[in-house]
């Protein structure tokens, strides 16, 4: 009898523990909890502050457009050969040359290469979904066996996993937590993921610097060059369906369709100069706009910053303008300047 007395109190202080530690999660999900839409990081502004271009719904949705466009000294055409999605991009570079560059790739890689980014409601449920199971199991048999601190313990231990497998898995899909909860593209995550796959398009410049004798310097203005003006600006959108995107198109997503805005601009440059081993760059982080800068020496009147004690020249990869390495857009100026500073993201 008197064992059977024991038992309701034993299950109300079970109760009361449990409900503790139901509050201590809530606690732990209010801190960790990744924002929603609305509530992530965008960057977006271009060099020239001008209006995104419209566009119909559908193309927004489909991302590729089969029209051929030829405007400010350049063209592009987006199109489909077989199982392939291709891009070909012609464009002025700052020696004045015209230069036409291709990239391509095939509608299974391309479709394998989208998953990669992005998270959805989905995805951070079934990790929700793991963390309570997991918190339930290891209160239960660790308030069991060796009592309530215990187990408060192992619950912390399950919250900070929590915290580490949701970063990572942000981290998987070229995304950061930032302080405060903020979702952003990591920039410098992206970079290192596409220099592969763009390989084959800073071969493509290689070559055609080899054959017309270009330095290093003609070489990346080459690059710049494409990416500010045959790469249409435009904003992506921070939500697609329940892909919540914080408004980027990772690079071979925004050559396949020919636009992107001034993160999405920065990660295709960074990616493509990526190969070559002796080009380093810095991520220029500003409030609501994102530039690089690359090692070298500046120039009379080139801005720049400085990392490691060296100075890096800015690059203002956005465009619409024109801007040779040094020089960026009159806005981009007052941000640099601005009370909130800039933050450098080395790429490598």
């Amino acid at each position: 009898m008197k064992g059977a007395s024991l038992k309701p109190a034993y299950f109300l202080l079970l109760a009361g523990c449990l409900a503790a530690a139901a509050h201590l999660g809530a606690q732990w999900e209010r801190k960790l909890a990744v924002p929603l839409y609305g509530r992530d990081l965008l960057r977006a502004q271009s060099s020239e502050e001008e209006e995104e271009e419209e566009e119909e719904s559908e193309e927004v949705q489909e991302y590729t457009s089969r029209e051929k466009r030829t405007e400010k000294g350049t063209s592009q055409k987006i199109y489909r050969e077989g199982a392939a999605m291709k891009a070909q991009y012609g464009f002025v570079n700052f020696n004045k040359d015209r230069v036409t560059v291709s990239f391509g790739m095939t509608d299974a890689d391309f479709k394998a290469y989208t998953r990669g980014y992005g998270y959805s409601d989905t995805d951070l449920a079934k990790l929700r979904i793991w963390r309570d199971a997991t918190r339930t199991d290891v209160w239960n048999e660790t308030y069991r066996t060796a009592g309530k601190a215990a187990a408060e313990r192992a619950i912390a231990e399950i919250d900070l996993d929590y915290d580490t497998k949701l970063r990572g898995l942000l981290r998987s899909r070229g995304l950061a937590m930032r302080a405060g909860n903020v979702v952003e593209n990591d920039i410098p995550v992206i970079v290192k993921k596409n220099i592969k796959l763009l390989n084959p398009l800073a071969n493509a410049f290689q070559k055609i610097a080899t054959e017309r004798k270009y330095s290093e310097e003609n070489l990346v203005g080459a690059v710049v060059s494409m990416v500010q003006t045959a790469i249409r600006y435009k904003i992506p959108p921070n939500l697609e369906g329940e892909l919540h995107t914080c408004g980027l198109l990772p690079p071979a997503r925004s050559l396949l369709s020919g636009w992107g805005d001034c993160d999405t601009k920065s990660a295709l440059l960074g990616s493509i100069l990526g190969s070559w081993s002796g080009i380093k760059m810095v991520g220029v982080a500003v409030p609501g706009h994102y530039l690089m800068a690359i090692r070298r020496l500046p120039g009379k009147g080139d801005m720049f910053v400085r990392h490691g004690g060296l100075e890096y020249v800015l690059v203002e990869a956005a465009g619409p303008a024109w801007l040779e390495p040094g020089m960026v857009g009159e806005g981009t100026k007052a941000l640099l300047a601005g009370k909130q500073g800039y933050r450098l993201e080395p790429f490598f």
